[in-house]
């Protein structure tokens, strides 16, 4: 029988709802791409339209029940083994803020068999340093032991703030309370300083209090060629949110993330790590953090300045926190170099001229811990992680304490 362009149109349309199913369901796996997502609705559709509307159907329906019950399966004996920390289990999508963020009100305790640059930088011959962490986060979605409560000092910065890899009872936070009986809240996850801003101006829709925020910029990563208009975005239209947060749905299911997790194991896509020998300690770092630090030269984007005007009026002090390679610098051995550039560290000062405030370089604070505990066979950074351990964090907790009592005095 001879095909009409109306029963052409009316198959094809048909086509579309089995096709509409089938789209949904490879939303489910995390090495389906954009383009190759595109690329198989399109075989597909001839293939259902071929196929016709009965057994598309049903092959639609079947592998949307057969996904829903592999996400089941995944949730219930592969999640816990999927991550090595907290950070990715408890990261997910906050409407409010635009962007993950932890989950909120989470209190967990957590097996790590390794840090991050075992996990990420793939380095077999690292010393690993397993540990048992608690963590904690509040009903914002930031890693504190509560709610901000009014707090006049608000830290802000990315993981090192947050204190990945480490346990709850050395987050700064934590140490500033019970050292020195100081509150202060946190706003730490992960980013740079457009995250920052938007961290800030998130609390501030929270509060009517008048905090005041104490930066945290970390040499390894905060420090960009440039920031882009899309960074600089702050209040995203609303339907941006709505798409982002049905991606979200996907992409925080158990299937997604290990699927996800093994495309990227498969495709070997590792960050680059060094192994460097310390007194007999093997320890490493990522080379995008050696390169940083190595930088002859730096000039932060002019558009970062312009993002931190928009909380001027909140910044207070910052402090930069070097990488572990610069801290560890004068003690590695059979380095290639003799000394090091600090032109991150500039631009850190040039940064806080042009808004007007002071800041702190943490380097030979750092340093001197840890010459001082490396002969206990101690450190300040974890031998497997990019991140600092409980003792480092105990230097920018005691930073922060002679700034704030500093400023208390009228000095």
């Amino acid at each position: 029988m001879k095909l009409t362009m109306k029963h052409i149109v009316k198959s094809s349309a048909f086509t579309l709802i089995p096709l509409a199913l089938t789209f949904v369901t490879l939303n489910f796996y995390g090495f389906v791409k954009p383009f190759i997502l595109v690329l198989l609705l399109f075989i597909l559709f001839f293939i259902y339209l071929k196929a016709g509307f009965k057994n598309a159907f049903m092959f639609s329906v079947t592998l949307f029940i057969s996904t829903i019950i592999l996400n089941f399966l995944v949730a219930l004996f592969l999640e816990d083994k999927m991550y090595y920390r907290p950070y990715e289990k408890l990261s997910v999508y906050n409407a409010e803020l635009g962007r993950k963020l932890y989950k909120k009100n989470a209190d967990m305790i957590f097996n790590m068999p390794f840090g991050d640059i075992k996990a990420v930088g793939n380095l077999k011959d690292i010393d690993l340093e397993p540990r048992k962490i608690r963590f904690k986060t509040d009903s914002l979605g930031f890693r504190n032991n509560g709610n901000y409560n009014g707090e006049k000092y608000v830290i802000v910065g990315d993981s090192f703030v947050a204190a990945n890899g480490t346990d709850q009872v050395d987050i700064i936070t934590t140490q500033l309370k019970n050292k020195w009986n100081k509150s202060v809240y946190s706003l730490g996850y992960e980013g740079g300083i457009p995250e920052y801003v938007r961290y800030v101006l998130y609390l501030k829709g929270k509060t009517e209090k008048d905090f005041k925020v104490l930066i945290f910029l970390f040499e390894g990563n905060d420090f960009p060629d440039s920031i882009s208009k899309r960074q600089m975005i702050i209040n995203k239209p609303q339907r941006k949110i709505f798409y982002e947060r049905i991606k979200a749905f996907f992409e925080e299911t158990a299937l997604y993330r290990y699927t996800f997790s093994l495309m990227a194991r498969f495709t070997n896509k590792h960050q680059k790590a060094k192994l460097f020998y310390l007194q007999g300690h093997r320890i490493g770092e990522f080379e995008d953090y050696v390169n940083a630090t190595e930088r002859n030269s730096y000039i932060l984007p002019e558009n970062a300045i312009k993002m931190l005007y928009i909380i001027k009026n909140r910044i207070e002090h910052i402090f930069f926190i070097p990488t572990k390679y610069r801290v560890y610098f004068p003690f590695i051995e059979n380095k290639d170099k003799i000394e090091l550039p600090h032109s991150q560290w500039k631009a850190t000062q040039d940064l806080a001229r042009a808004l007007g405030v002071g800041c702190t370089d943490l380097t030979e604070m750092l340093r001197k811990e840890s010459e001082r505990l490396l002969k206990e066979g101690k450190f300040t950074f974890w031998k497997d992680d990019s991140h600092w351990n409980g003792y480092g964090i105990a230097i920018a907790a005691k930073a922060v304490n002679d700034y704030i009592n500093k400023v208390e005095n009228g000095h």
